[in-house]
Parts: structure tokens; sequence; C-alpha cells
């Protein structure tokens, strides 16, 4: 019989689980003075089984408690500890992607254009927020000049290795889609005018302890160029689960990276509106452009 594992056995085992990646991430959260939970519960809206997300972090990054407007960020993260690579298959932008909006930030007002006609009629369309307000300035996600189109992981195929997508989409892309979904729907909902009324700007993240990289399909010569963070958009429909959800998929080590490069200047959007531009941002009737 075996004897017991050794102490270095114990924690090679434990290592290689990702339980200790997934502490490292809430650990480092933490440290950005967000509020941390580990192994979330929430429930499968298709399913109607409970599932779980590995970390979420939330924090209030501007308030005004007269106005009774805020604004939160937070982050719903999956942990994949896999030292095989995430490769996405990336192509350049159409005029429909530039004018695609975020389904993952949600903001407390509707703006419309209003259209004086004759004889004291008027006619009004709605402006998206997130175009109004500036977010598609800033929101790394929308500036880039490319799109993943596909991904896949590399892995070990006898001697060789082989991109392997088969089942990556049901356990990776739907679930975060579930638990976006599922979060979305516990947040409060100001309805009167005394409500407390929120900017929330949700990042569905894989966090992965592997490398990525990105291969742009309309180079003369393509070929796998690495990077820190990837965001991924797929479109979803059915019964219970329907929309265009991104995830962006970030390497464990620039995760601090991300957070400043990609969260932060959100974050101060968000401050600059509520602080200093309040007036601008509870103002939903908009002149009218062609």
């Amino acid at each position: 019989m075996a004897g017991a594992p050794s102490e270095d056995e114990i924690m090679a085992a434990i290592r290689a689980s990702g339980y200790l990646m997934e502490q490292e991430v809430a650990t480092q959260l933490e440290g950005r003075g967000m509020h941390v939970r580990t192994n979330v519960a929430f429930e499968d809206s298709e399913e109607g089984k409970s599932r779980e997300i590995d970390v979420t972090a939330i924090t209030r990054v501007a308030v005004d408690e007269d106005a009774k407007v805020g604004a939160l960020v937070e982050l719903l993260v999956e942990c994949k500890n896999s030292s095989n690579p995430f490769v996405f298959i990336a192509r350049p932008k159409n005029e429909a992607d530039r004018r695609s909006k975020p389904e993952e930030f949600v903001f407390p007002f509707e703006y419309k254009m209003k259209k004086d006609l004759s004889a004291g009629r008027s006619t009004y369309r709605t402006f998206p927020a997130f175009n109004h307000l500036g977010f598609d300035k800033v929101f790394d996600g929308h500036v880039k000049p490319w799109k993943a189109v596909q991904f896949c992981r590399i892995d070990r195929n006898g001697k060789g290795w082989h991109a392997n997508h088969g089942g990556l989409y049901d356990a990776i892309f739907y679930p975060m889609a579930k638990a976006l979904n599922a979060r979305r729907k516990e947040r409060p909902k100001g309805s009167q005018p005394q409500d407390w009324r929120y900017i929330w700007l949700y990042f569905p993240l894989v966090v992965t302890s592997g490398d990525l990289f990105l291969v742009d399909t309309s180079a003369d010569e393509p070929r796998p160029e690495p990077v820190d963070h990837v965001s991924f958009q797929r479109e979803l429909k059915s019964a219970k689960l329907s929309g265009t959800f991104m995830v962006t998929f970030v390497r464990q080590q620039a995760l601090e990276k991300f957070m400043a490069d990609v969260v932060d200047p959100l974050s101060e959007l968000c401050r600059d509106l509520i602080e200093r531009r309040l007036a601008f941002l509870k103002d939903t009737e908009l002149p009218w452009a062609e």
C-alpha cells in the first residue's frame, strides 16, 4: 500500500488544483480596497441549480449622497490554473462593431433627443448612455480596432499540440454569462424619484495562470503575439439567456496592469461625472442631432 503523501506532495497537488490561485487573486483585489467574496453562489437560470463563481469583488468609486447617485465597479472572476495557453483569433472591427455597446455596463438614466415639429408637436429618439457619457472613448474593449472572433486552448496531443476548442464555450463563456445575468438581476433598480440610481460596471473575467496569444488574421503572415488581456464577445440565444456578452481573459501576472489600464480610467470617468458633472449626467433631454 502506498504511503501517505508528503507535505511537498500535498502542496503540489493543492497548487495544481487552482485553490491557491483563487485566494491569491482575492487577496490582490482586496489590496485595492475592494470588497471580496470567494465561492459565491448564483442560480443557473436555465437549470435552476446553484452554481459558483470563484471570486467576486466590488467597490464604490463615486457617490453623491444628496442626489442619491453612485457608481460601482464589480468583477466576476473565474480562475483557470493552467500552463496551457489560450489563443484568440482576431479580425478588424466593422461599422456594426463600432456601434455596439457593452451590456455589462448599466446606467442610471436614459437619454433622448428631442426634435420640435410643427403645430406644437415633437418627436424623440433615444441616444445610448455609453456614448453620451463618453465611455465609448475610454473603454479599452471598444476603442481597440480589432475584435476576437474565436478562441482555443493549445493542448498536448500525443507528441504534438492540438488547438482545442471543444467544450470551451460551454465550460467557460456560457457560465460567465449566466453569472453576470444572475448578478444583474440582484442589483437595486431605482424607479421612483427618491430611489438611489447607479452607474454599475460589471467585468466578467477569466484569470489564467497560462499565457495569452492573439493571432491577427488581417496580417500578411499571421503569427501568435503575446498579450496581457483579451476581451471576447459572443451573442447567446436561449429560452432564458439572450444577449451579447463580453468576457475578458487576463493573465494572472498582469491583473494589476489590467486594473490600472482598463478599469481605473472608467472609474475616473464615473467620478468625474458624479463629482464634477452631475448636472450633465442627470440632464436626459438632448438637442436633436441629424
